[in-house]
């Protein structure tokens, strides 16, 4: 799930790197001065906040500490907030700066962006509720999560195609989807998304995924897309005896709000498995 990332330095290009390395996954607000950290903060629910041991006041630099010291003793919204440290000189001093203002992360500058990331990732997900955290499968967010993502976008305006996928075994005596099975759908499943930034893409249990796809809504080219998914997995996993039955909804169309598009969903999906399975089906156009 995407999440807001604070950047608190007096460096520019700092600030540039950071929100390259995030875009299109995270939302990073920036803060040069104690002022804008403060501002942001208010604003915004901030999952993370990555600094430099220095900002601006006015004219003049002062300690980044002198501010974090400040924001753990203003009250309990921030005293928990998880901080990554990034510092050109990693003395005795700084680390011990960093352990009592409850620093989670301290990375030497100049850092690997690939090293940022992880510990970003890593940091953001300790940090998270439990049902936050990825299926340990796919490595995809849970469906809960992903309604969450989806809700948010449609209340933005954001309009598109919701699919409810499902896997389902030829035996009744078999009902279990197998983890090579489910990866390969996530492959297939994520290969034939054009706008990987934009669209979201959970993981349901028992076997099955919940896609939405901005700015798909039309009939045919929903359709298509829908049968494309199904030839292509049921090719790839041609030895493990799977159905595929594919729910279709589009927002303003089915629903306005999540709710009642992934009502409109769920009777589509109805409709495929009760029409034979392996097809894709609109409970009504």
């Amino acid at each position: 799930m995407k999440k807001n990332i604070l950047t608190i330095s007096d460096s520019k290009n700092f600030h540039y790197v950071i929100q390259a390395i995030f875009k299109g996954r995270h939302a990073v607000f920036t803060a040069e001065t104690e002022s804008d950290a403060l501002s942001a903060l208010a604003a915004e629910k901030i999952n993370l906040i990555i600094l430099t041991p220095s900002l601006k006041a006015g004219l003049k630099q002062q300690s980044s500490f002198k501010f974090l010291e400040g924001l753990r003793a203003s009250g309990k919204k921030f005293a928990d907030t998880p901080v990554i440290l990034a510092a050109s000189n990693v003395t005795s001093a700084v680390i011990s700066k960093a352990q009592k203002n409850k620093v989670s992360e301290i990375i030497k500058l100049p850092f690997d962006p690939i090293v940022l990331d992880s510990k970003a990732e890593e940091t953001l997900l300790k940090f998270s509720h439990p049902r936050e955290h990825p299926d340990v499968i796919t490595g995809l967010p849970k469906k809960y999560m992903g309604e969450l993502t989806i809700a948010e976008l449609l209340a933005e305006g954001k309009k598109g195609t919701l699919l409810m996928i499902d896997l389902d075994h030829y035996s009744f005596v078999c009902t279990s989807v197998t983890d090579k099975t489910l990866i390969t759908c996530r492959n297939i499943i994520q290969e034939e998304i054009e706008d990987k930034d934009k669209a979201v893409l959970a993981v349901m249990k028992g076997g099955g995924f919940l896609l939405f796809v901005p700015d798909l809504r039309d009939k045919e080219k929903i359709l298509d897309y829908a049968a494309r998914l199904i030839e292509k997995i049921l090719e790839r996993i041609k030895d493990e005896k799977i159905y595929v039955s594919i729910g279709l909804a589009v927002s303003e169309r089915h629903g306005k709000n999540y709710e009642d598009l992934c009502f409109a969903c769920d009777r589509g999906l109805g409709e495929a498995r009760k029409h034979g399975k392996n097809m894709a089906k609109f409970y009504s156009w």
